[in-house]
C-alpha cells in the first residue's frame, strides 16, 4: 500500500511538474509563436519524471521491508530529477528561444560556453550535497572528456577529491549488524578515523588479534534506498538527454552505469573480483592485491590486506621533482599499468573498470616500485571471443587499417546514424598520432584538446547510435589512462607491450 508521505510526494512533484509545463507554455507563446515542440518536450519530460516516480512507489510497495527507507528517499528523488531537469530546460531554452532572440531581435542572450560553466556548477552542486549514487555518477561522467563540454569536465573533475566521513557511530552500527559484534570485539584496533571516504564506502584502519594490519571497508547505512532513488532519476531523465547528446549512444550508456553502480554495493561480487585478480596477476612481480579476509566479510562489509604504499599521483608528482631517477621509475610504473590493463582486457577478460588514481597505491620493491590495485567493485568480463575482437582491432588501429578499422568497429556492434565509421576511425587514427618510428609513446605528438574537438565533430555530423555496452566500462578506462599518459609523457614502448598480449589473444 503507498504510504501518505509517498503519495504527497508524487502529488507534489506533479503539481510542480504542472505548473513548470504551464508557465513554461505562456512565456513561450508571448515571445514566439513557433517554439510548440519546446512545450511539447517540457511536458514529455514533466510527464516521464511523474511516470517514473510512480513506478518507484510501486516497486516499494512490494519491499514492506524497505518502505520506510524508500518514503525518505522520495524528496531526494524529486530533488536529483527536478534539478537535472532545470539542467536540460536550459540547453532547450538557449537552442530555442535564446537563439530565435538574439536572430530575430537582436537581443543579447547568454552564450552557450557561458550556459556550460553555470551548469557544470549546478550539477556538482548537487553532486556534492546529494552524494550516494549521484556522486558515483558525477565521477564517473568527469572521465568522459569524449562526451562532455570542458567546463563539466573541469566542474565534475573536483568530485575525485576526498568525500566527507559519515559518523563513526553508524559506521560501528552498520559493522555490528552485519558481523554480529561491534568493531571492538572483532579486531584488536579499529580506527574510527576512516583512511578513505567514497560516495558508496569508506574504508578504516584495523588491526585483527593476530597483528595482521587490515583495510575494513564499509558500505555508508541506507546507501541501497539512496542508490536506487539516484538511478529512478536518471532512467527518468535519460531521453531527455538524448536530444542533448544526440551523438552519443545515451540509452546503452545510462543502462550499463546502472548496471555498474548496483554491482558495486554487493561487497560479497567484489570479494569474488579481487581473488580473481590476484590469480590472474599472481605470476606479476610487478602487481599487488590484497588479500581478502572472508570470515569477515559479508555483503556490505569487507576486510582486506591493508597495504602501505603512497598514492600514485603523489608519487608521480615526486619523481617529476627527482630529474631523471625519478624519470626512470615514472617510465618504469607506466609500463606496470599499461601492461596490466593490457593483460585484463585480452589475456584474463577481467578489467579493472574504475581505474581512479585514488586506486591504485604504489609499494617500494627491491626492482624498482610496484603498483597494487584496489578497489574491485567495478569489473568488465570478456569472453575469449571478444577479447580476440578487441585485439584484433587493435592489430587494425596500429597497422594503420582504416577498412579494418570499419570492418571491426561494425562487427563489434558500433554503429553510427548512416552506417558509416568515420568517426570512431578518427578516435582510432587519433592513437596512431602517439607514437614516432621507434614506438615510444610520445604524448608530445598529441595536441589533446584539437584531437577531441576533431572526433567530436565528425560524431555530431554523424552520431553514434549504438554501441556495445561493453564498451562503456572500458571507455572510462581509456580516457583516465590516457588523461595520466597525457599529464605525465611517460617514455614507454607500448609496441613492445601490446605485442605479446594481441599475438597469444589472436
Amino acid at each position: 500500500m503507498t504510504s501518505p508521505r509517498a503519495s504527497e510526494s508524487a502529488a507534489d512533484l506533479g503539481t510542480a511538474a504542472a505548473d513548470l509545463a504551464g508557465a513554461s507554455a505562456a512565456l513561450v507563446a508571448n515571445l514566439l509563436q513557433h517554439v510548440e515542440e519546446l512545450v511539447d518536450d517540457i511536458v514529455a519530460d514533466a510527464s516521464g519524471v511523474a511516470r517514473e516516480c510512480t513506478d518507484l512507489w510501486g516497486i516499494a510497495a512490494g519491499r514492506a521491508a524497505e518502505v520506510a527507507g524508500t518514503v525518505r528517499a522520495a524528496p531526494r528523488f524529486v530533488r536529483v530529477a527536478g534539478e537535472l531537469l532545470r539542467i536540460i530546460a536550459a540547453y532547450r531554452w538557449h537552442g530555442t528561444v535564446d537563439q530565435a532572440r538574439m536572430e530575430w531581435l537582436g537581443a543579447d542572450v547568454e552564450g552557450l560556453d557561458d550556459l556550460h560553466t553555470r551548469s557544470a556548477e549546478r550539477l556538482y552542486a548537487l553532486c556534492v550535497e546529494m552524494r550516494g549514487g549521484v556522486l558515483k555518477l558525477g565521477q564517473f561522467a568527469s572521465s568522459r572528456v569524449d562526451l562532455l563540454p570542458a567546463p563539466y569536465i573541469a566542474a565534475l573533475g573536483r568530485l575525485q577529491d576526498r568525500v566527507p566521513a559519515v559518523p563513526a557511530e553508524a559506521i560501528a552500527a552498520r559493522i555490528t549488524t552485519e558481523l554480529g559484534a561491534p568493531p571492538e570485539r572483532l579486531f584488536r584496533r579499529f580506527d574510527p578515523v576512516p583512511i578513505a571516504a567514497a560516495s558508496l564506502a569508506q574504508v578504516h584502519a584495523a588491526e585483527l588479534a593476530d597483528g595482521s594490519r587490515v583495510a575494513v571497508k564499509v558500505q555508508v547505512p541506507e546507501i541501497e534506498t539512496v542508490v536506487e532513488a539516484d538511478l529512478a532519476a536518471l532512467r527518468a531523465v535519460a531521453p531527455a538527454l538524448r536530444d542533448l547528446l544526440s551523438f552519443v549512444d545515451i540509452e546503452t550508456v545510462a543502462a550499463e552505469l546502472i548496471r555498474s553502480v548496483r554491482a558495486e554495493l554487493d561487497f560479497t561480487a567484489e570479494a569474488v573480483h579481487a581473488e580473481a585478480f590476484a590469480r590472474c596477476h599472481a605470476a606479476d612481480a610487478g602487481i599487488i592485491v590484497p588479500r581478502v579476509y572472508r570470515a569477515l566479510s559479508t555483503r556490505r562489509v569487507l576486510v582486506l590486506e591493508h597495504i602501505a604504499g603512497e598514492r600514485l599521483l603523489d608519487y608521480l608528482d615526486a619523481c617529476e621533482r627527482r630529474g631523471e631517477p625519478g624519470a626512470l621509475d615514472r617510465d618504469r610504473l607506466f609500463e606496470i599499468l599499461i601492461g596490466s590493463f593490457c593483460a585484463q582486457v585480452l589475456e584474463h577478460g577481467l578489467v579493472h573498470a574504475d581505474p581512479h588514481p585514488g586506486n591504485f597505491l604504489v609499494v617500494p620493491g627491491a626492482d624498482g616500485p610496484r603498483l597494487a590495485l584496489l578497489d574491485f567493485g567495478c569489473v568488465q568480463a570478456y569472453a575469449p571471443a571478444r577479447r580476440r575482437a578487441y585485439a584484433e582491432l587493435c592489430l587494425a588501429v596500429l597497422s594503420g587499417d582504416a577498412a579494418r578499422m570499419g570492418t571491426c568497429f561494425e562487427a563489434m556492434g558500433f554503429r553510427s546514424r548512416d552506417g558509416g565509421t568515420e568517426g570512431l576511425r578518427a578516435f582510432a587514427v587519433l592513437l596512431l598520432e602517439a607514437f614516432r618510428a621507434d614506438g615510444v609513446f610520445s604524448a608530445q605528438n598529441i595536441d589533446g584538446r584539437a584531437a577531441v574537438e576533431r572526433i567530436l565533430a565528425l560524431t555530431r555530423d554523424n552520431p553514434i547510435v549504438a554501441v556495445p555496452g561493453d564498451f562503456v566500462l572500458l571507455g572510462r578506462v581509456f580516457a583516465v589512462l590516457g588523461g595520466l599518459l597525457m599529464r605525465y609523457r611517460p617514455r614507454v614502448n607500448l609496441f613492445r607491450l601490446l605485442l605479446p598480449y594481441l599475438t597469444r589473444a589472436t
